[in-house]
């Protein structure tokens, strides 16, 4: 799908299992794929992963082994969000790091295809 390429994220290999993640959650909106991404993408954005919408960063023990599979690729996302924020990104929640750096790193990866794609 095209409109998953138009990332900023899109030289870190951690998008392919991203990637994966949001085609798997479309089978249950209506509409054509871009209409079916719109809407995931909306609804990520209005409840967020702490929702548990995405079934695999609900547990913990899920979340951590994502998170050593791809640590690179999101610790170099999260800087990459404080340096165009000019400050660290608090984890308000006291999340365990690894299940706030998925959510996190997801979100915005999430959030800027939105961005490009229906903004």
């Amino acid at each position: 799908m095209k409109t998953l390429e138009k990332s900023i994220y899109a030289d870190y290999d951690v998008r392919l299992a991203f990637n994966k993640i949001i085609l798997s959650n479309l089978e249950s909106y209506d509409g054509n794929k871009k209409v079916k991404l719109r809407y995931f993408l909306e609804d990520l954005q209005r409840i967020g992963c702490i929702s548990g919408m995405i079934s695999e960063f609900i547990y913990h023990a899920d979340c951590k082994k994502f998170y050593i599979q791809h640590l690179e690729d999101l610790e170099n996302i999260r800087e990459e969000i404080e340096d165009s924020l000019g400050e660290a990104v608090k984890n308000r929640h006291r999340l365990p790091h690894y299940t706030f750096m998925c959510w996190l790193c997801f979100e915005e990866y999430c959030f800027d295809i939105y961005r490009s794609s229906f903004e």
